[in-house]
């Protein structure tokens, strides 16, 4: 497996994490004793938590997007240029065996 996919399941193994750990911390809010306001207020807090954190978090993936599709350019870019090579020595090849055709022979 390439580095760039181990950071992908890496992320996403984190946010998980994150996202549980957010939705568990709400929920214990929600269901513990204390005032409206109070609780409002801590989820708020919790909300805002979270936004920062995933907000850092799809700055890393859009960074790695970019980097894995600047990988896949520079792929399809070399291979590109291996086929057209492969298709220039095809048509030269061709040129020369229509050559050794056309001309007459000698018995």
């Amino acid at each position: 497996m390439s580095e760039e996919n181990k950071g992908f399941a890496g992320s996403a193994l984190v946010l998980s994490f994150i996202l549980g750990g957010v939705v568990g911390a709400a929920m214990a809010i929600l269901y513990a004793p204390g005032e409206g306001k109070q609780t409002r207020d801590k989820l708020k807090d919790l909300t805002e938590e979270m936004k920062e954190k995933s907000g850092h978090l799809s700055e890393e993936w859009k960074e790695k997007a970019a980097t894995f599709i600047e990988k896949g350019k520079e792929f399809v870019e070399q291979k590109r240029g291996i086929l057209a090579s492969a298709f220039d020595a095809g048509k030269e090849a061709m040129k020369k065996e229509k050559e050794e055709l056309s001309r007459p022979e000698d018995f």
